[in-house]
């Protein structure tokens, strides 16, 4: 080894060490507790809003979780305060820009401030491209862009009247690589990725630091007040069969800590996934085989026809294969966290953003 590279060697190794040493110490600086704090969690009346509720009951936050139904409050207020938790429970609905201003207004009134904010709400519509609507775009981007924006800039006022503040954006692997049969979806989470890492540059110096979480599937039971288009039987199989396997999605309990750790670490962006995810590999280490690998899987799915337009919840998409043994993990995970009261379809068009 001549004396050139053993220079480049070393001085990589130092460069190396030094990245590794700021990000350990940046960490160990931005470290807080969840004791006393004062918490919003949107859409923490059931799956993984409910269980980060949960942890965060355990640690001793101050909760105000959100939603739109009354009843699935009550039950994960009852959840929650049996857990010997300090909660607030608030009808909102995160794409009403005033329905916003009023529950943190109102959490404000009963806490005194918001510390950590949660940005978890979110819809799933599944089907292929010709059975989605307009509305299903604009419901999307209402819910998982403008939703957050809306609650991020409620809650903005008190954190910088401080000069501290959290806040995590929950996104999907469907905002960093497009998942076919879930284009509104993965094209409002991508907005998300964006708004969320954009807000993050503009106010960490603000000492408000911005957390943007990437999880890949997840076992909270959504599966079964998904939306479900076209031939929603069959969409229904695949996706609720996805959701449950060990090695493609992951417990979420485990994620959940996961993103706690996150926040309470000051992170910019994580990718929550089990470690052997092949697509979740594939995605990090050739992103373009993984999207002709995706083009792929689009050609294999379900084509147009069943109730075309028209949805179908998942509960109400039941096949041969689903439930079953595949679906059994998910399944229990449905009734763990909150899912299995049935939501009807809304008639009514996306609120005001």
């Amino acid at each position: 080894m001549n004396t050139l590279t053993k220079k480049l060697l070393k001085g990589g190794a130092i460069a190396a060490a030094t990245i590794w040493g700021t990000h350990a110490l940046l960490r160990h600086l931005r470290w807080f507790e969840f004791a006393g704090k004062s918490v919003i969690v949107t859409g923490g009346s059931r799956g993984l809003g409910l269980v980060l509720s949960r942890l965060l009951v355990e640690q001793g936050a101050r909760i105000a979780i959100c939603a739109r139904t009354e009843a699935d409050l009550e039950t994960a207020e009852g959840d929650l305060r049996s857990r010997g938790g300090q909660v607030l429970a608030i009808r909102c609905d995160v794409r009403d820009r005033e329905d916003v201003n009023r529950m943190v207004q109102q959490v404000v009134k009963q806490f005194g401030t918001v510390d950590v904010l949660f940005n978890v709400a979110g819809i799933i519509q599944v089907g292929p491209l010709d059975a989605m609507t307009r509305d299903d775009f604009e419901n999307a981007m209402a819910t998982h862009f403008w939703g957050p924006l809306n609650t991020i800039e409620a809650v903005l006022p008190h954190m910088r009247k401080r000069g501290w503040g959290r806040i995590v954006n929950i996104s999907s692997i469907g905002g960093k690589q497009a998942v076919p049969h879930l284009i509104p979806y993965s094209a409002s989470k991508f907005a998300l990725v964006g708004l969320s890492n954009a807000l993050r540059t503009e106010l960490a110096h603000e000492g408000i630091l911005v957390t943007t979480v990437c999880p890949s599937l997840m076992r909270t039971g959504s599966p079964r007040n998904a939306l479900f288009k076209g031939q929603h039987r069959k969409e229904y199989t695949w996706f609720s069969i996805g959701d449950a396997l060990p090695v493609v999605s992951m417990d979420a309990t485990k994620a959940a800590r996961q993103i706690l750790r996150a926040c309470q670490r000051g992170e910019g962006e994580v990718t929550l996934s089990n470690w052997a995810n092949p697509g979740v590999l594939a995605q990090h280490l050739a992103p373009q085989f993984m999207t002709e690998l995706l083009c792929l899987v689009g050609g294999v799915l379900p084509g147009m026809g069943g109730i075309g337009r028209q949805s179908a919840r998942g509960y109400d998409s039941h096949s041969a294969w689903s439930p079953s043994i595949l679906t059994r993990l998910s399944d229990r995970a449905a009734e763990e966290n909150n899912e299995m009261r049935q939501h009807p379809i809304p008639t009514s068009p996306p609120a005001q953003i």
